[in-house]
Order: C-alpha cells, then sequence, then structure tokens
C-alpha cells in the first residue's frame, strides 16, 4: 500500500491556455512552484504524488528535469489527474491524442494510476445517449493507457456527468473501466460514500480521500464523511490498493490541510 497526496491544492486550477483554440492542447494545470509544492508535501511525511495533467505534460521537452526532482525529494509519481469531454465525437481523436501524450509522459517518469474526471454537460444539459457516449470515450482512453501499462480509471466528480448515484450507475453500466472513488466528491453529489464504495468494491483502482464540511472540501477528520468505516471496510474486505488523499477547493492553508490529513491517517493506515 501507498499513500500519496494530491498537488492541486497548492496554487490555482487553470486551463494551459492552447486548448482555448486547440482541443488536443486541453490541460488541467495547478500554478505554483511545483519543486517547493514537492518539498513541503515529502516533509509532512508523503512519498507519492498525484500531479494535474499538465503539471505533467509541461515538462515533455525534458522529463529529465521532473524525474530529478522526484529523485531529489525522494519521491514518486504515483497518479495523474486527467480532463475529458468525450461526448463530441469530432472532437474524440484529438481527445485520445491528448491520452497519448500524457500517456507517454507518465510511462516515462513512472505511473501507476491514470484518474479521468470528467464528461462535458452541454449547454442544452445532457442528453439521451449521452452516457453511452462518455462510456465510449473512456473505453478507447482506458486503451491508450493500457498499451503504456498505465491503470485508468473514471473519478466520478462534481460538475460533470457523473455527479449524483444515478448518474454513477448510468455510467458504469456503459463502461467496464474502473473506478476511483473520491470520498468528498461522492458525499457532495448526494451519495453515501460507504455504499458507493462496497457497491463498486470490485471495480476500484486506487481510493481518493478527502472530508466535507459546510463549507466544501475539507482535510481529513475535519468534516462530516465517516472516513474511518470506509477505511475500515476496506481494511475488511483486504483491499491492498493505493491511497491518495486531495484536500482540493479548500480555503484555508494548503501545508496544513496536508499536515492535518497525514496525522489523521497515522495509526488508521500506517
Amino acid at each position: 500500500m501507498r499513500l500519496g497526496y494530491m498537488t492541486n491544492a497548492f496554487g490555482p486550477l487553470v486551463g494551459d491556455g492552447a486548448g482555448v483554440t486547440s482541443v488536443k492542447d486541453i490541460r488541467y494545470l495547478t500554478m505554483g512552484d511545483d519543486e517547493q509544492i514537492l518539498k513541503q508535501i515529502t516533509e509532512v511525511g508523503f512519498k507519492s504524488i498525484e500531479v494535474l495533467e499538465g503539471n505533467l505534460t509541461k515538462y515533455s521537452g525534458d522529463l529529465a528535469v521532473l524525474k530529478d526532482m522526484l529523485k531529489k525529494y525522494d519521491a514518486e509519481l504515483m497518479s495523474v489527474c486527467v480532463g475529458a469531454n468525450f461526448i463530441y465525437k469530432d472532437a474524440l481523436e484529438d481527445e485520445m491524442y491528448h491520452m497519448e501524450a500524457v500517456a507517454k509522459a507518465a510511462k516515462e517518469v513512472g505511473a501507476t494510476y491514470i484518474a479521468l474526471c470528467g464528461g462535458a454537460i452541454r449547454g442544452k444539459g445532457i442528453q439521451d445517449g449521452d452516457y453511452k457516449l462518455l462510456g465510449e470515450g473512456l473505453d478507447e482512453a482506458r486503451k491508450v493507457f493500457d498499451a503504456y501499462g498505465l491503470e485508468a480509471s473514471y473519478h466520478p466528480h462534481l460538475g460533470s456527468m457523473a455527479e449524483s448515484p444515478d448518474q454513477i450507475d448510468k455510467l458504469f453500466a456503459v463502461t467496464d473501466i474502473a473506478i476511483c472513488p473520491d470520498l468528498a466528491h461522492l458525499a457532495a453529489g448526494g451519495g453515501n460514500p460507504l455504499e458507493i464504495v462496497k457497491k463498486y468494491y470490485g471495480r476500484i483502482s486506487f481510493m481518493h480521500l478527502k472530508d466535507l464540511d459546510d463549507n466544501g472540501f475539507a482535510p481529513l477528520g475535519t468534516g462530516r464523511i465517516d472516513i474511518v468505516s470506509i477505511l475500515d471496510y476496506l481494511k475488511e474486505k483486504g483491499y491492498k490498493g493505493d491511497y491518495l488523499v486531495e484536500i482540493d477547493g479548500y480555503a484555508g492553508d494548503p501545508l496544513e490541510a496536508c499536515r492535518v490529513s497525514y496525522d489523521f491517517l497515522k495509526g488508521k493506515l500506517f
């Protein structure tokens, strides 16, 4: 079992500017000093990280820079979060070009997992057939990542087509892709995180841990999600996969959120 931390809380989240005009260049990107962020996370105790796709592919011209940075702090890249629309047929070819670019870089840096977030919502709302289109797109993306030995999963996410429990069920009925459950997104979408983890246990790739309070996403142990019960269930089932802590969208100090979450997991996961 590995325990990692997501870097995206340490700076503003933006989209890569080139994506405004070219679908193949759409990227999530955290603005910040990547090395300083890595230094802070590893000093807390986490030795694995997840990054947004843009924070990986911006090094594509010289991935040795990123690999050397990870080596310097005795860290590894566990996973990469990738955004996807996947319901626009004319754009799908360029979206797969994007997936290929991420896969090449992720493989070279040593990542294990790809967490796909998305499923575009049209201006006129979700239409009949959109779940089938999203499922087909996810299956195509999985083929790309499979070819590089990377484990792709779908991360149900607020603001996407798979937010509520019913929507999650609709999507996973039309794709065989694995799931990356994020406890706070599941709760904020109106679901019971434990029940959804139970329902999809056999399809879990890796876990995203975060808490939820009245103000939004929160450090572990400070919100209303019964995280201990979920961890206990996973242990009882013999889950031996990895965990990634992500406290994005938190209004407080990101470093403090990192420390609080790490301390919460002491005696529970390590």
